[in-house]
């Protein structure tokens, strides 16, 4: 069970944070929103107090993590608002479970397949050459290389699960939040995710990198606010 602390009354939403990140990662946020919502954090699996288990997880495993909780916590619905890898946890959910995510905002969401990189294609070629003539492998990305164990391998099952195709079941619409400075997930992901969700949204904050709820705090929490409350719903 995915560890997750709930506060205030109103409307749910349910914060998912970045890789790497933990229930205080949308604090502020959620603090900001709880007098007027009833706001969920979680810990994802092998971050904040939620251990990893002793095996690899999925991208699915972790939606279903997320849909535990809100079994848990008697919610219908919610309002889920996901940054980086945790947008990419909020996609899957949406279509895993259709119906019960009210509204969808995704900030400098990861999850969608990257553009062609002659660079990056060189890079893997070389490691995959390196090791089958018997030599050590190029080293990896630095997320990668800070893991142990099982999670290395949820690493790599998380980074080769591209949600693109899930775009088409989306039908609560999205809010997509983005900075223009972003370089983990650069702003044409934004325009991508824009075009394939119908009936979304797009803010790009100019001065914001990939953290643009932090970089862009008030500008995130109003467009927010007016995003849930757009309809009365």
């Amino acid at each position: 069970m995915l560890n997750y602390i709930s506060y205030g009354k109103g409307k749910n939403i349910i914060f998912l944070h970045g890789w790497g990140g933990s229930t205080a990662s949308f604090k502020g946020l959620a603090d900001a929103l709880s007098s007027e919502y009833r706001v969920t954090l979680v810990d994802f699996y092998g971050f904040g107090k939620t251990p990893h288990p002793d095996k690899s997880l999925t991208l699915d495993d972790y939606a279903d993590g997320v849909a535990e909780v809100m079994r848990k916590e008697n919610m219908a619905e919610a309002v889920l608002v996901g940054h980086s890898f945790g947008g990419r946890v909020a996609v899957r959910f949406t279509r895993k479970y259709p119906g019960h995510c009210l509204k969808l905002v995704l900030i400098d969401a990861a999850g969608l397949r990257p553009r062609f990189s002659l660079k990056k294609t060189l890079r893997v070629l070389a490691h995959k050459l390196r090791k089958a003539m018997g030599m050590s492998g190029l080293k990896g990305s630095e997320d990668y290389a800070a893991l142990s164990g099982a999670m290395k391998g949820t690493f790599v099952n998380i980074i080769n699960d591209h949600t693109d195709k899930d775009l088409r079941y989306i039908t609560s619409g999205a809010l997509v939040l983005w900075g223009k400075r972003d370089r983990d997930t650069p702003p044409y992901m934004a325009k991508r995710f824009s075009k394939r969700i119908k009936g979304s949204i797009s803010i790009i904050f100019p001065d914001a990198g990939h953290y643009s709820y932090l970089d862009a705090f008030y500008e995130t929490l109003f467009a927010i606010k007016a995003y849930i409350g757009a309809d009365g719903r």
